[in-house]
Formats: structure tokens, sequence, C-alpha cells
């Protein structure tokens, strides 16, 4: 698993390599950790620049990386000296509408991440401009990722959100999400985040082998 910034750039241009269009990263504390900590936010995020150059990086804020803490959370992603071209945020998170406002004060772009349709709902009270909506049925605990990404994906519609969508699964039905997507015109994520194991049952070496397969 790659963890220093020198492996996540390593790791991002082969996924480049293999036929990733972008970049979704976690960086990560001197313990592994995900974090949202200034010093290893710019260095993952200057190492897949200088690796990467011209594709679009976004970053999680996912609200565990600031220790459950979203008052936290806004005064590290405020710290940031290093930008991503955009961010994940999770509407199930608490004090997700004044991190959408920072982010966007900064200059930076939202995906947002809906794991029920009770997000969708969210989403569209919240006015919340986002580059588009990603779909994260497993993170709301469904059972059958497959049948909650559809009801989310007609939650989103009937609520009248536009952006376009992208789809991932986790563990065993990540596949099956995926190909779901696919047919339905959705763009898609992969890597280790997800699953560890190819369509095949075998397991993947590393986040490019994924993104191949995939493809």
């Amino acid at each position: 698993m790659p963890v220093a910034p020198a492996e996540l750039a390593a790791a991002a241009r082969a996924a480049v390599d293999a036929g990733a269009d972008e970049l979704h990263v976690h960086p990560r504390g001197a313990d592994e950790r995900d974090t949202l900590e200034p010093g290893p936010v710019a260095g993952a995020t200057a190492a897949i620049r200088a690796t990467c150059p011209g594709v679009p990086l976004g970053l999680t804020t996912g609200i565990w990386a600031a220790g459950g803490d979203a008052r936290r959370r806004l005064e590290l992603v405020a710290a940031w000296d290093e930008l991503p071209d955009y961010v994940s945020v999770n509407l199930s998170e608490p004090g997700f509408a004044e991190l959408c406002d920072l982010v966007t004060g900064r200059g930076m772009g939202i995906e947002a991440g809906a794991w029920s349709t009770e997000d969708a709902a969210a989403l569209a009270v919240s006015r919340v401009e986002c580059l588009r909506v990603l779909v994260e049925p497993a993170s709301g605990g469904a059972e059958d990722q497959l049948e909650a990404a559809r009801r989310i994906e007609r939650a989103l519609r009937e609520v009248g959100i536009a952006p376009p969508q992208l789809h991932h699964g986790a563990g065993a039905q990540t596949w099956r999400v995926l190909a779901a997507a696919r047919q339905r015109g959705h763009d898609v994520r992969i890597g280790l985040e997800d699953t560890t194991v190819l369509p095949d049952g075998s397991t993947a070496r590393d986040n490019a082998e994924l993104v191949a397969a995939a493809l």
C-alpha cells in the first residue's frame, strides 16, 4: 500500500499509465493513517503533480482524517498551501456545507459524496455547486450496493441534481457496481480503497492493475 509521498506519486503515475483519467488520493501521516494535516497534504500533492502533470487530482476530506472533528477539519483545510484541483466532501458528515463554502472560496472544486437517498436530498437543499456526485452505496452500509446505487441515482434525478456521476463499490460487489454504472454512462472509480481483488478472484498487485482490469 503506497503511504509516503514518493510512493503515492509512483502509484499515481502507474495508474495513469494504465488508463486512469483522474486521481483520488488519501495523504498519510507519519503513523500511516489518513490525515488532512498541511504537511502531508503538501508533500503528497507536490509529489503527484511532479509525476502526473496536468492530471486532475482530488483529495479526501473524510472527517475521520481530522479525528472526527468538523471544526478541526475546517482549520486544517484552511491551512493547506498546496491545493488539489478538487476534494471529495461526504454529504452525510457534519459540517459539510461549511466545508464546501471554504473549499469553493479557496478555488477548489467539489466532488459531493452521496451515500444514500437522504444525501441526495441534502445536496439539493444545500445548493452546493459541485463538479459531480460521487455515488458511494457501500459507505452507507447497503447490503446490495447495486440496488442502492440505483436508488441514489433515481433520487438525484428526482431532486434535479444535474452534475455527472461517478460510481464506485466496495469489496466483493465492486465489479458489479462498476459494470452497471458503465452501462448507464457514468464514470467509475477503482483502487485499493475499494477492493484488493480482480474480477477473476485473484489478488491485485496494485492500483494500476485494478485500473487496467476496469478498462
